[in-house]
């Protein structure tokens, strides 16, 4: 869960843990059928999910893809709903990745992240030099804040496409177990995770056949899992996360568009 920033509420802190937990994933290795799935990506996608903390909704999550050319961008935009809503006071938060389709699927070259009324958070990928920089709150524009850039590494949001191209690497499921490599905008984290199985999940949006990837947990650490749907482009349709203490955060496709 990210635990930074100050003056944020019970509630609205309770809706970054479910983001956090949600969009930890990396880019993972492309084959045939990778490159296929992302170069059939549409021109534009459409997502709403609704967000709930043990059961009670809290906000709801507007997520868009649009691709130009061999460019795409990512929106993800939140505001709370219900009590939480009283309680955030309005704020949410603004995440934006930018970058290009490449044979091997997306390759961010830019990630900025807006809370509430916190600092903006953005990440620069240098994939000439293999270097990934920071521009954090604080720093000066002529410093370089920055750390070496893992190969395949992937930003919040465009890791769900880098997920489906690893699982639509064959025609069954993928084994084993392999690296993520993520940015928050902050840092890049390296995470690992597993293909646990195939299930029918159930949504607002209905009810999707679909392959669930589990973090790799470590000690004290939140189980994530993630439920993409075989015959929709792999999109995820639930996100559920489980903190050490047994509170749950469940993101659930709402409904889905495009054109």
């Amino acid at each position: 869960m990210d635990r930074h920033g100050s003056g944020i509420s019970t509630a609205r802190r309770a809706a970054l843990g479910s983001a956090f937990a949600g969009l930890v994933l990396g880019t993972l290795p492309a084959g045939t059928h990778a490159a296929q799935a992302v170069n059939g990506l549409p021109a534009r996608l459409a997502l709403i999910y609704s967000l709930l903390r043990s059961g009670l909704e809290i906000a709801r999550i507007e997520e868009t893809f649009e691709r130009s050319g061999n460019g795409y961008r990512l929106l993800s935009e939140a505001r709370a709903v219900g009590l939480a809503a009283l309680l955030a006071r309005g704020q949410g938060w603004r995440r934006e990745s930018r970058g290009t389709v490449a044979a091997t699927g997306l390759r961010p070259d830019q990630f900025t992240d807006q809370r509430g009324a916190n600092p903006l958070q953005r990440a620069r990928f240098d994939w000439t030099t293999n270097q990934i920089r920071f521009d954090r709150p604080g720093t000066d524009s002529t410093e370089v804040d920055g750390e070496a850039l893992p190969p395949g590494t992937t930003d919040r949001l465009s890791f769900p496409y880098a997920l489906a191209q690893r699982a639509m690497q064959s025609t069954g499921l993928p084994a084993g177990e392999w690296d993520a490599p993520m940015t928050d905008g902050r840092r890049v984290t390296r995470y690992r995770f597993t293909v646990s199985g195939r299930e029918t999940v159930a949504t607002p949006a209905g009810a999707f056949e679909a392959i669930r990837v589990s973090r790799v947990r470590e000690k004290d650490d939140n189980a994530t899992e993630v439920w993409l749907a075989a015959a929709r482009g792999m999109i995820p349709v639930r996100i559920l996360v489980t903190e050490p203490d047994g509170a749950t955060f469940d993101q659930v496709l709402a409904q889905i568009g495009g054109q």
